[in-house]
């Protein structure tokens, strides 16, 4: 058994949340007791006209809790104010004088009053001119400038707000499209609208103005694809909008709409068009980083685990935020050689969360990996080398039967971890896709690489170099250079790191989250003697603050019992039990 080791860092989620809607506001309904007047509306453009300005905007976050029953928009220029009211996206304001330039608001009202004005801007009327170019403007920004991560995969994944003005006479409908060339040769298209009504000039944020959905690539099908690049640098994307004599002539099925398919039946009927140009730039730590959140899959949520893409100053780690613990599957079941300790809970968050790499690389020599953690599975329990704590001149931990049938057990830190490849956790799985952990990560390595199941990505036997237990194939959903293979074969995940894993590996937590120690007259005697049917029966609610986990197994035909129940947030009290006859009662707390 071991002492946990984990690296000494800290950690921070940052999670930024930018909901939008239509003219609801954040939901309807009847006032709250405790309603108070609504958020600012955002996202707001302002689109000119012949003595007037359209005013486009997305709803606010929160409606106060009441419904929000009107937006009052006003634009101040030359001295005076002119005003519009409106239920939803977009206001208009009326009686304005051409060449005067504007500066305008939008406020939303419900039962309680008026909220906070959106940010201004500043629009000038003018009368449109004989044979006007049709023009196209974005919030996200203007052409040949810097599309805002808000828009993208590392940020709310949200459609841009779109506004168009001087549409070309016999307009009878527009389409939208969203273009990249990732390489030479190719287009790729992240979004698509048809069919959107001649009177439209606006769109707001992740809306539709109306339109109708065609097939977009990289995984977005019938919905906006945010840009998330696969390789690092800056891409390019085109935002065109198109005035149309009809409506163009398509597949009856919206998923065969795809780029190509619209953009030729758009050809024939266009009267117009106009594009704004904007580009976005990935960085290869960022990448990997959303690659890392991405393998957490539903455990982010079941077992609350998160991963921030570096904090403060560093910008070169991500954080590994878990409490250590899992309950989907058994835990010390199994086990037939063992000091036997408990698993809790742990303070894998904050100051003690594991530090990864984002950017790893093969370093010019390999680190050793004899004791201690190894990686993270992505059911966030530790994953540790095969040997027990000293060195693999003391045993192999599964061996030694010192494991569970999910190939962990509790260290004398009281920690839940794994000494070989987490059978339970890939089981769930494999049930339905016998591949699925050929090109999904089953965790990550503390040198930054992926760690994969038994298979290559192809389906092959896994090649392990002899070395450090992986290859240099490229991995999808993996950082490029290296990965590691599990395989039943000691070491079982890896004996060395092929990267440079973070500089504090080595450091022992020390008795600062031990529980138990070496104290308990039952531990003792039990300690490091073969036993049969160990079984902890345990669940959520039992590891919980108030809940009593009981782990049970069997000596020379007599029956050993810990209780123990968590009191605190780092305090639990345990019951000794030989027989069913109490030997001995103890608490136990952490020092953080």
């Amino acid at each position: 058994m071991h002492q946990l080791y984990k690296p000494s860092v800290t950690f921070l989620l940052s999670a930024l949340l930018l909901a939008c809607g239509g003219g609801g506001g954040g939901g309807s309904g009847n006032t709250s007791p405790s309603a108070s007047v609504p958020g600012a509306p955002t996202s707001l453009i302002a689109t000119p006209s012949d003595g007037s300005v359209g005013l486009a905007f997305s709803a606010p976050s929160s409606n106060g809790g009441s419904a929000i029953t009107a937006y009052n928009a006003s634009c101040t220029g030359a001295g005076a104010t002119k005003t519009g009211t409106g239920t939803a996206s977009p206001v208009v304001i009326s009686g304005l004088s051409n060449g005067t330039t504007y500066t305008c608001t939008v406020a939303a009202t419900n039962a309680i009053g008026s909220g906070d004005a959106s940010s201004s801007v500043t629009s000038t009327p003018a009368a449109a001119p004989t044979g006007g170019t049709l023009s196209l403007s974005s919030v996200a920004g203007q052409t040949s400038g810097a599309l805002p991560v808000t828009y993208t995969c590392d940020g709310s994944s949200v459609s841009p707000a779109l506004a168009w003005t001087n549409a070309p006479a016999g307009t009878a409908s527009f389409a939208v499209v969203m273009s990249t060339i990732p390489g030479p040769g190719t287009v790729k298209y992240n979004w698509l609208l048809y069919n959107i009504p001649a009177s439209t000039t606006t769109v707001a944020q992740g809306a539709t103005a109306g339109g109708t959905y065609g097939f977009s690539d990289d995984g977005g099908g019938l919905a906006y694809a945010p840009p998330c690049s696969s390789s690092a640098g800056t891409k390019d994307y085109t935002f065109t909008v198109y005035a149309l004599s009809g409506n163009p002539t398509l597949p009856s099925s919206a998923s065969a709409v795809t780029g190509s398919v619209l953009v030729n039946a758009l050809s024939g009927i266009t009267l117009g068009s106009a594009s704004v140009n904007l580009s976005y730039t990935r960085a290869q730590a960022t990448i990997n980083c959303r690659q890392m959140q991405k393998s957490l899959g539903s455990y982010a949520a079941s077992n609350g685990l998160s991963i921030s893409c570096g904090y403060g100053s560093d910008t070169a780690n991500a954080y590994f935020n878990t409490p250590g613990i899992q309950t989907a599957n058994p835990m010390m079941t199994g086990i037939t050689q063992t000091i036997l300790q408990v698993p809790t809970e742990q303070t894998f968050t904050g100051a003690n969360a594991w530090k990864i790499p984002m950017v790893p690389a093969i370093a010019a020599t390999t680190t050793a990996a004899e004791d201690g953690p190894v990686g993270v599975a992505v059911n966030g329990i530790p994953i540790f080398n095969a040997c027990k704590q000293g060195g693999c001149q003391n045993g192999d931990t599964k061996a030694l039967g010192e494991l569970d049938t999910c190939n962990g057990h509790a260290g004398k830190a009281d920690d839940y971890h794994y000494h070989a490849a987490p059978v339970c956790m890939m089981a769930e799985k494999t049930q339905a896709d016998p591949k699925f952990w050929d090109t999904n990560p089953i965790g990550w390595a503390l040198d930054g690489f992926a760690i994969f199941g038994y298979y290559n990505p192809d389906g092959t036997t896994a090649t392990r170099d002899g070395v450090c237990g992986g290859n240099t194939l490229t991995h999808p959903n993996a950082p490029t250079g290296y990965a590691y293979h599990v395989t039943d074969v000691a070491p079982y995940v890896l004996s060395c790191f092929k990267g440079t894993p973070v500089e504090d590996i080595a450091r022992q937590a020390g008795d600062k989250y031990s529980v138990l120690h070496d104290g308990g007259a039952n531990l003792g005697s039990a300690g490091g003697s073969p036993v049969s049917g160990m079984v902890l029966d345990t669940s959520a609610e039992k590891l919980a603050i108030g809940g009593t986990s009981t782990l049970s197994w069997t000596k020379n035909s007599t029956q050993y019992q810990i209780l123990y129940k968590r009191t605190s947030s780092l305090c639990w009290n345990f019951v000794f039990k030989t027989s069913g006859t109490v030997t001995t009662t103890q608490d136990y707390c952490r020092a953080f």
